[in-house]
């Protein structure tokens, strides 16, 4: 395994940039582009995987499958795995908790969630641990408030954030599914710990995250997640001039749409994303799709207005 850094000074007519792109994580001949996360000088891969879709009350052939795309995507760089004590209702920690046994603890990075239902802070606490456990972990990489809920103080959610990081119980926090209003009250609501991570649902057909306010989060120094980046349905449903857009721009890289819908975010600067796969051909697509670059034109084919572009070669 090695990691190269390469600089690339980048002039387009809208602006002038200086790229420091390193950081790649060479594993089998792929290679798989690493961003920092928020300011805090660690680095993880621009494409995760996400495991929302890991069910319960499946075969065991299932979980094995599921095992298996994920070591896979291990393989392939994508060492940032997303889950949450919601999807699968603990199954999907388990099954992530039994992945990441097989590999050194710095050799992945584990991103988990808690659920807005806990109301009084020992619930709070009592589910942090039993995610833990159900991980087999002592410590998380990072972890996020999965929801904002209108019963329970902002302010309670950060104190246990940070009362977390204290305990060394996670390395980094962030937020799930809040608006920019909510993410700014809760930063404010912090007292030593900063807010790294905003994750959010982003992707080609929901560009309003990126669009409005992509631009406080860069300036910030604040990673965005985007989630679901081709849908729910794998953008099964798309049509009209977006999809025509898509099609064109995959004929110039020899992609499908959905490499250039992932390729889309993570040629923006401060966006990282976690598409799932159960199966190992769309593992090896999703990883693929980091190594396309876009061109500014193509960037602004497809976003609804101009974002700042991450350009790395």
């Amino acid at each position: 395994m090695q990691s190269y850094c390469v600089v690339d000074y980048s002039i387009t007519e809208n602006f002038t940039q200086v790229y420091v792109a390193a950081d790649y994580f060479l594993n089998k001949g792929r290679y798989m582009r690493l961003t920092e996360l928020g300011k805090t000088g660690e680095k993880i891969p621009v494409i995760g995987q996400g495991t929302w879709g890991i069910k319960a009350r499946k075969s065991k052939d299932y979980y094995e499958q599921w095992k298996k795309s994920l070591r896979h995507g291990i393989e392939l760089g994508m060492t940032h795995i997303d889950t949450a004590e919601a999807y699968g209702w603990g199954i999907s920690e388990r099954i992530v908790g039994e992945v990441v046994a097989d590999y050194d603890r710095d050799e992945v990075f584990v991103t988990s969630k808690l659920l807005p239902t806990h109301v009084r802070y020992s619930q709070m606490k009592k589910a942090t641990e039993k995610s833990l456990k159900r991980l087999n972990l002592k410590y998380f990489d990072m972890y996020l408030i999965h929801f904002p809920n209108p019963l329970i103080p902002i302010k309670r959610n950060m104190k246990l954030l940070e009362e977390l990081i204290a305990e060394g119980k996670t390395r980094y926090i962030g937020v799930s599914n809040h608006s920019l209003k909510k993410f700014q009250k809760a930063q404010e609501c912090l007292k030593k710990a900063e807010l790294v991570n905003s994750h959010l649902r982003i992707n080609v057909v929901r560009q309003k995250h990126i669009i409005n306010h992509l631009s406080f989060y860069q300036k910030h120094g604040v990673t965005l997640t985007a989630y679901s980046p081709l849908g729910h349905r794998g953008l099964t449903n798309l049509k009209g001039e977006l999809q025509e857009k898509l099609e064109k721009i995959s004929k110039r890289h020899n992609a499908t749409i959905h490499q250039i819908a992932i390729a889309w975010l993570v040629n923006m600067d401060g966006v990282i994303t976690i598409p799932k796969a159960f199966h190992l051909k769309h593992v090896e697509a999703n990883a693929a799709a980091g190594e396309i670059v876009l061109s500014d034109e193509e960037m602004n084919l497809i976003t609804e207005s101009h974002v700042k572009v991450v350009h790395e070669i």
